[in-house]
């Protein structure tokens, strides 16, 4: 892996922020990292899970919902459902994962899922 001097990362946060058309720039830290926002753009093939609805209003009820077993929901996310993220250079791509399911509350273990980069430039994408 190539690693980059602060020099071309400096060039690398300007074109990128001469092409973003909102508020959601990268932002060159002293120390060579960069912090800004990710797009990620879903495209999942199974179901995902949500915990079960909090409704026990004792602890004697806890864990007896529907004849003692708890059930979670699943379902399926709308095709090209996308979220933001503000990520630094150093986060690693199961904390993106797993930042994710935290935002939608999502049970299932992070390894049953991966990230992808998927580049777009004037109206092609690239994604594996």
């Amino acid at each position: 892996m190539d690693m980059l001097s602060v020099g071309d990362i400096q060039q690398k946060v300007k074109e990128y922020n001469a092409q973003i058309n909102s508020n959601l720039y990268m932002v060159l830290n002293r120390d060579g990292s960069y912090t800004g926002f990710i797009r990620v753009l879903f495209k999942l093939t199974r179901p995902v899970s949500l915990p079960p609805p909090r409704k026990a209003s004792s602890p004697q009820e806890e864990g007896q919902q529907e004849g003692g077993l708890k059930h979670r929901t699943s379902f399926y996310l709308p095709k090209d459902t996308a979220k933001h993220l503000h990520i630094s250079s150093r986060t690693r791509a199961r904390e993106v994962i797993e930042a994710l399911l935290n935002k939608f509350t999502v049970v299932d273990n992070p390894a049953k899922f991966a990230l992808f980069e998927r580049s777009e430039r004037e109206n092609q994408s690239e994604c594996p």
